[in-house]
Formats: structure tokens, C-alpha cells, sequence
């Protein structure tokens, strides 16, 4: 294993040793570390707050984005425990999940057996769904491969040792994804990175252009009665609330674009409903011609 991997799995599993409240209190110190270092995460996501909300005024933005990283932080010291690794652990983190809303949106779509496209936004924290989801439909997931081979190894063997079967975003992980949902099963995309351009299509996120991936719309027309929902996780005081939201039928369209559209702003109720718990630095106006981004 690479010591770059070596490092970071040391580090996660250490965290992953800690309880969920000291896990918290331990990631509100890495938010505040990335507020007081000035750091890049900082300056996007004061950015991407300045795009998406022009009608707050800069204070509210400012404890927006104070919050936006403590929460953050808390997402990336919670890996090691959202990771879990045993049945018992899945079980305990499962556990912790102490209200489920739109639950019959979930229950309704796998009874149908006519295939679930679950897209879940970085809100939250979305690894906990690992342990809720492959128990209840067989679920196969999409994930971006890491740079870190090591790393990545260990964060598969963890996520599948929960049920969920986990596909590389190539063109051969792609493709089992899509007959997957094909034979009328349950996949799962997070939906709200930024592709290439020749991956894309420009739709509307927050009123700005944005180059949106192309893959949701294809992977829906290749079976188009299956049921496309929203899904995340959030934090509460001590534990985690689980919400599943309908898409539009607009996301259903034949056209790219009006598909596209309907997703980003099925994406933007999400937020909606927990601001300050979306990975706001993350560039999603990358490749938008006004360089929001510029000398950041």
C-alpha cells in the first residue's frame, strides 16, 4: 500500500474508534482549522454562496459558510464510523438514523420492481446511507475512483462489506449500472459533480449555466419506467434524519436539457432543506464562461 493511503486509512479508522458525538466535536475542530487557515475550501465556498444566494446579505453568508465547513468537517470525521466494515457496525449505524421522512416514496418505488434510480446530492452525510439501503433493495452504487489506490481498496472492501455493490464511473462500470437498473434493480448516483464537457449538458442551477451530467438522463431512458427519487442524509443533534423526496416528471423527459434542469432543481429543494449541510466547496461553476473561480 502507498503511504499516501496508508496515512489516510490510518487516520480514518482511528476516527472511525471514536462515538459519534466525539467524531462531531473532532470535526468542528478540522472546520474550524479550514475557516482559520483562510483556506480554499473557504474562499469556494464563500463564492458559491455569493452565486447562489445574491439575496442574503454578506453577514448571513458569512455564518452560512462558518457553518457550511463546521458541518463539512464534521462529514469527514464521521468517514471511519460511516464506513463500518462489520455487521454489527452497519447495524449500529443504521441505528442511528431516528426519522425517515418520505419513507413510503422509498417503499413504494421498490414494490413497484420496476427499477429505483436513487440520486443522492453530497448533503449530509451520504455514506450512512450504505448502511440503511443494501438492506432493504439490492442496491448498486457509483462511485469516482480515487487517487489514492490504497485508499480506494479499503473504501470499497468497507461500502460492499454492507451489501451495496460498487461500480468504478468508467465506461465498463457504467455499463453493469445501467443493466442493473435495466433488470428492474435499485441504483444509486450522486448527481451533482461536474462532468467534462463532452459528458455534459448545460442546465440551470441556481439561475446559472452549469455543465450537468449527461449519465442521470441516460441511465432513466434506458429504463423508462423506473422510478427516479431524491435521497440524503442529514445530521440532528445527536443522531441522523433520512429524507426521500419524488423527482419531477420533468426529469423523465426525452430532452437532455429539460431533464437536466429538473434535476438540478430537484438538487436545489434538497438543500433547501439543510443549507449549511451541503459540500458548498466543492467548484460546481467550474466551466461557467463569467470565471467564478478566478485567482481562487
Amino acid at each position: 500500500m502507498d503511504v499516501k493511503s496508508f496515512i489516510a486509512l490510518f487516520i480514518i479508522r482511528s476516527l472511525g474508534l471514536l462515538s459519534l458525538s466525539g467524531a462531531r466535536r473532532f470535526g468542528r475542530f478540522i472546520g474550524w482549522l479550514l475557516i482559520k487557515t483562510n483556506s480554499r475550501a473557504l474562499k469556494v465556498t464563500r463564492k458559491n454562496l455569493q452565486i447562489c444566494f445574491p439575496e442574503m446579505t454578506s453577514q448571513e453568508r458569512e455564518r452560512l459558510a462558518f457553518e457550511s465547513l463546521m458541518q463539512t468537517g464534521q462529514t469527514i470525521a464521521e468517514t471511519g464510523i460511516a464506513w463500518g466494515g462489520t455487521e454489527q457496525k452497519f447495524a449500529r449505524n443504521a441505528a442511528m438514523i431516528e426519522d425517515i421522512e418520505g419513507i413510503e416514496i422509498f417503499e413504494d418505488a421498490v414494490s413497484a420492481k420496476r427499477g429505483v434510480l436513487i440520486l443522492t446530492p453530497h448533503i449530509g452525510n451520504w455514506e450512512i446511507l450504505s448502511s440503511w439501503l443494501p438492506q432493504r433493495c439490492n442496491l448498486m452504487a457509483l462511485y469516482k475512483m480515487a487517487k489514492m489506490p490504497g485508499l480506494e481498496r479499503a473504501m470499497l472492501e468497507a461500502r460492499e462489506s454492507s451489501g451495496v455493490k460498487m461500480v468504478a464511473g468508467t465506461q465498463a462500470g457504467i455499463k453493469r449500472l445501467i443493466t442493473h437498473f435495466e433488470n428492474k434493480e435499485a441504483a444509486l448516483i450522486l448527481p451533482d459533480q461536474e462532468p467534462s464537457e463532452r459528458s455534459g449538458v448545460k442546465a440551470r442551477f441556481y439561475g446559472i449555466e452549469v455543465l450537468t451530467p449527461k449519465l442521470i438522463h441516460s441511465v432513466i431512458q434506458r429504463n423508462p419506467s423506473g422510478v427516479v427519487i431524491f435521497a440524503y442524509v442529514l445530521r440532528t443533534n445527536n443522531n441522523f434524519r433520512l429524507v426521500f423526496r419524488k423527482a419531477s416528471e420533468d426529469i423523465y423527459s426525452e430532452d437532455a436539457s429539460v431533464s437536466a434542469t429538473a434535476m438540478n432543481k430537484g438538487i436545489e429543494e434538497c438543500i433547501a432543506d439543510e443549507p449549511s449541510q451541503y459540500q458548498w466547496e466543492y467548484k460546481r461553476f467550474k466551466r461557467n464562461k463569467e470565471g467564478f473561480y478566478k485567482g481562487l
